[in-house]
């Protein structure tokens, strides 16, 4: 994985015309869109996003998920969803990506309407999440409410010592 990219912020972007949306110039940044074989994958999300990965990223990830022991009925329907709601996406040269309509309307998003061509692309770290403006609204509002008690969870299988929390680094 590439886990010295850092992903970052909260980005409103709307879809052109064609249906390409500009990736913001701090996510630019970080990938490295240059490189002859970068490729992105994009995935439907059980939040109701669309992540967009690196391609080796999406292969390692799926062939994580692929592997995995006893894959149930259940995991098998999940894994032939995820497969059917995946898809490449092209960059072109002025940092422009091109998410398939067919993915775009999962999430509330058409090229064609109007109103509906509003996006919020969102850094995850080492991933980017592409929302409908109000799916991220809603999930923005909802997401707040559990901060607290999120953060609290997260912080709880980090050490502590006297100063606060203390990183691998610094331990």
């Amino acid at each position: 994985m590439s886990s010295s990219i850092r992903l970052l912020g909260e980005h409103p972007a709307t879809l052109d015309a064609e249906g390409r949306i500009q990736l913001p110039l701090a996510l630019r940044d970080e990938w490295n869109l240059r490189k002859s074989d970068f490729a992105l994958m994009a995935n439907l999300e059980p939040d109701g996003s669309l992540c967009l990965r690196q391609r080796e990223d999406w292969d390692s990830f799926t062939e994580d998920l692929r592997r995995s022991p006893g894959l149930t009925p259940r995991a098998r329907q999940t894994l032939l969803l995820y497969a059917a709601h995946s898809s490449p996406v092209r960059c072109d040269k002025t940092w422009r990506i091109r998410v398939p309509d067919a993915l775009l309307e999962l999430i509330g998003v058409d090229r064609k309407l109007d109103g509906q061509r509003d996006v919020v692309v969102v850094g995850n770290f080492d991933d980017v999440r592409l929302w409908s403006r109000e799916g991220w609204q809603s999930f923005r509002a909802s997401a707040r409410d559990e901060y607290a008690a999120g953060m609290d969870e997260l912080l709880s299988g980090i050490p502590l010592g006297p100063e606060g929390l203390v990183s691998e680094k610094s331990a």
